[in-house]
């Protein structure tokens, strides 16, 4: 049994805590029970059920003024994954990266786009795979990665990179790849896999034989061993300097995983905020201001 099952099959401490003080994934109780006794009578079946529900991201929506900053950047496509990927960018300069979360999109990352042209740089936000206009229906962290990759690529020299809760955690693995950000600053960032899972495993009634199997098989999928590559494990040997904005009572991530990860990333620094939630950090004017000047590597104001 590899860590990541064994995680799992036994949940720990963390993961328990962490799932009661965290929104549930939103399944019916009628939807629960019936997996449940399919998990029972067809492990297969269900295991190959729940991998396509665990990896499908929802589609949220764009607001108006997401989508007024979107019309007016310089659009476009590549290739990653085997799928294309939509992406915008603005301004000139060296490039910043802006990553979206799981279930989200680039006009989530908008509010920092001005700023950051202000500030000379050049913003470019892409849509991830199976999320906004980019194609693909199942995603994951390496389909993040390797999107994130190819934009790099594209649009070097990387200067600096924003991402926002899963984006991060694709962020951390691409950066563990190769990808090159001078600075980063990650908006509510997990540390661990353990909260996306335990919460879909309760929400949706996963059993051990069912998650064991869905495991195995998402292994074969994307060619990686999910021991090992997550933040916890990989941010002792990152050397990008780091800023983490988190809100104490985010509903979506818990504050003390991004607690944890400045812990063992070298150099990391935390700063949390009040009453912002999971979101709402992404718009508020003193988390981008704070954002960009550490982008910028400029001291706050006194």
């Amino acid at each position: 049994m590899s860590t990541a099952e064994s995680v799992i099959a036994a949940p720990s401490s963390f993961q328990k805590s962490t799932t009661d003080r965290l929104r549930p994934v939103p399944v019916p109780p009628w939807f629960r029970a019936g997996f449940r006794m399919a998990g029972a009578v067809a492990p297969g079946a269900a295991a190959r059920l729940a991998q396509r529900l665990f990896f499908t991201p929802p589609r949220a929506p764009l607001r108006s003024a997401e989508r007024a900053v979107l019309a007016r950047g310089e659009r476009f496509e590549l290739a990653a994954f085997g799928q294309s990927v939509v992406g915008h960018a603005w301004g000139e300069g060296p490039t910043l990266l802006l990553v979206h979360g799981w279930g989200g999109h680039s006009g989530q990352m908008t509010a920092l786009v001005a700023p950051a042209v202000a500030a000379g740089f050049r913003a470019v936000a892409i849509d991830l795979p199976g999320h906004g206009e980019s194609a693909g229906g199942m995603s994951s962290l390496v389909h993040f990665a390797a999107a994130l990759e190819r934009a790099a690529a594209l649009w070097k020299p990387v200067r600096g990179l924003v991402a926002h809760s899963f984006g991060a955690a694709a962020s951390t693995y691409a950066m563990s790849r190769g990808l090159a950000a001078d600075r980063a600053v990650f908006f509510a960032p997990p540390v661990r896999f353990d909260s996306f899972w335990a919460r879909f495993r309760a929400g949706v009634g996963v059993s051990d034989e069912v998650w064991r199997r869905l495991l195995r098989a998402a292994e074969r999928w994307l060619g990686v061993s999910f021991d090992g590559i997550a933040p916890f494990d990989l941010a002792p040997r990152m050397t990008t300097p780091l800023l983490v904005l988190h809100d104490a009572n985010d509903r979506e991530m818990a504050c003390d995983e991004g607690a944890e990860l400045v812990s063992r990333w070298p150099g990391a620094e935390l700063r949390r905020t009040e009453g912002l939630g999971h979101l709402r950090i992404l718009r508020d004017e003193r988390c981008v201001a704070a954002a960009v000047r550490f982008l910028l590597g400029t001291p706050d104001p006194v």
